[in-house]
């Protein structure tokens, strides 16, 4: 009898560490998030969206699900809020940042001196190049997107 419970409570151990392991894949393909407020990011199959903007995200780079921040207060953009979703591989990190008002539809953006202005993607926007990453950014439907990615050649793949 003993024998029997424990090949049961063996048996029901394995099949519980199966779902969860296809669950933790299926968040790593496909996730959704939604606040109160309509904020939202979808992320499914290299296709991105945040707050109704759409990016490409290239093959090889995982979603890191606990950096995720939606419709919090923006540390960068007084008065703004800031939805984002980091992606990594290996070493290399993508960051895509979009800053709104649900308030005004009326954003403004003062690039930093040590950006150039450029058009990617047919997005003009202001660029930081170092040796460690770019940064892409510019206005789409009144929000503020910033691209944080290994190089130029990226950034052109993420904007659609």
């Amino acid at each position: 009898m003993k024998r029997e419970i424990l090949i049961v409570g063996l048996f029901l151990v394995v099949v519980s560490a199966s779902i969860g392991a296809v669950n933790a894949v299926y968040l790593v393909s496909s996730s959704e998030s939604t606040n109160s407020e309509g904020d939202s990011i979808i992320f499914d199959k290299g296709k991105l969206e945040i707050q109704g903007i759409e990016f490409a995200i290239p093959d090889g780079y995982l979603e890191v699900n606990n950096e995720k921040i939606l419709g919090s207060e923006s540390k960068s953009f007084k008065g703004l809020k800031e939805s984002f979703e980091k992606f990594v591989k290996g070493k290399e990190e993508i960051i895509v940042k979009v800053s709104y008002s649900n308030n005004t539809s009326e954003v403004e953006y003062a690039p930093v001196n040590t950006s150039v202005e450029k058009t990617i993607s047919n997005q003009t926007g202001w660029l930081i190049e170092d040796n460690f990453a770019s940064v892409f950014t510019y206005v789409k439907d009144e929000k503020i997107v910033q691209i944080i990615a290994p190089n130029e050649t990226t950034i052109a793949y993420i904007i659609k």
